[in-house]
């Protein structure tokens, strides 16, 4: 009797792609950066699309000298790609914890490893579910949606690689996680001002600055943040019995555009003129150390602050490798990886 030769079902090949805009690690990369910063549509838009590439190009070759020196500033290159691939590993090894196998990967949009080489990788790998998960826990169209832009063109060209099934994350601005982590470093911040007591210390929540027209046509951006810094009052008032005073303000602003305001540095000139004498700024939109943290934040405010007459003035580090981080973003993957297993099954169901 022949025994018809088959083919064992091969496990799946799980991967995880986490998304993060990028930055030069040497003083020689600030100016290939910025062109590929300058030139994207998706996050800074210029009126006639076939003035993009030109104008951006022209604007990186302005900046370039100005960039380099801030770069210098905080040792000569930008320490997200490290710091992201720290992340990676640690969610890696917390999904392997949990009993989940996946490769983590990093794609970033303005700088190396870009996303169009990451997602050779995972072509090469034979991934077959790949949790797309991108670092900036507010969505955007200039930032998840560039990362997501990019992506997705890549599957295009390649006839959509249909062989990988696709999950995204696209916000995750209260996720209990996220929302800890904060809330800890916060915390810890808050015991080494001169007078702790929460009530005396003004928080101030910094986020990068976006266009204002995104949000008037309906970018949820500001929206996340706000949630974001309603559930961190909340828990940070369970832990300490008092609510801080706190505020929402924007940095990193671009270009002649209108961009969400108040800015971080006239607000902290209002609180020099309102006499508050102790303030806690938290990089809300950023979960690892780069140029907008170590320069706008350690550098430029800080002096601003002396200035102005604020004496005590401190910042909450970026989130990078926290537990309560890690753990709620393998918490955002194990959802995705559940609710596909969910399609899965009820489109065999309605196969069969």
């Amino acid at each position: 009797m022949n025994i018809r030769a088959f083919k064992r079902p091969q496990p799946p090949r799980l991967g995880v792609l986490l998304l993060n805009l990028g930055g030069p690690e040497r003083l020689a990369d600030v100016e290939p950066f910025l062109r590929n910063l300058f030139s994207d549509p998706s996050i800074i838009r210029l009126p006639v699309s076939a003035l993009q590439r030109p104008v951006g190009w022209l604007i990186a070759k302005l900046r370039r000298r100005k960039s380099m020196r801030l770069y210098e500033k905080i040792g000569g290159g930008s320490p997200q790609r490290r710091i992201t691939t720290e992340q990676a590993a640690a969610l890696q090894d917390e999904l392997a914890r949990q009993g989940v196998s996946a490769r983590v990967y990093v794609g970033m949009v303005c700088w190396h490893p870009l996303i169009e080489s990451t997602f050779q990788q995972i072509l090469q790998d034979r991934v077959t579910h790949l949790v797309v998960l991108p670092l900036f826990p507010h969505f955007s169209v200039t930032t998840t949606g560039a990362a997501a832009k990019k992506l997705i063109h890549c599957f295009d060209r390649h006839g959509g690689a249909r062989e990988i099934r696709r999950s995204y994350v696209t916000h995750y601005e209260t996720e209990p996680g996220y929302i800890a982590a904060l809330t800890d470093l916060i915390a810890e911040a808050l015991r080494q001002f001169p007078d702790p007591r929460p009530e005396s210390v003004q928080l101030l929540f910094s986020a990068h600055s976006i266009p204002t027209k995104y949000v008037e046509r309906g970018d949820p951006y500001l929206r996340h943040h706000e949630r974001t810094i309603a559930a961190v009052m909340t828990a940070l008032e369970r832990r300490l019995g008092a609510r801080p005073p706190h505020f929402l303000s924007f940095q990193s602003k671009v270009g002649p555009v209108r961009w969400l305001e108040p800015s971080t540095e006239d607000t902290l000139q209002r609180f020099a003129r309102e006499g508050q004498e102790q303030v806690l700024t938290v990089p809300i939109s950023f979960v690892s150390e780069h140029i907008e943290t170590l320069y706008e934040l350690d550098i430029q405010y800080q002096a601003l602050a002396r200035e102005v007459g604020i004496p005590h003035f401190r910042r909450v580090p970026a989130l990078n490798c926290h537990r309560s981080f890690i753990c709620g973003l393998a918490a955002l993957v194990r959802a995705q990886l559940a609710a596909g297993c969910q399609f899965q099954a009820a489109e065999q169901a309605a196969g069969g």
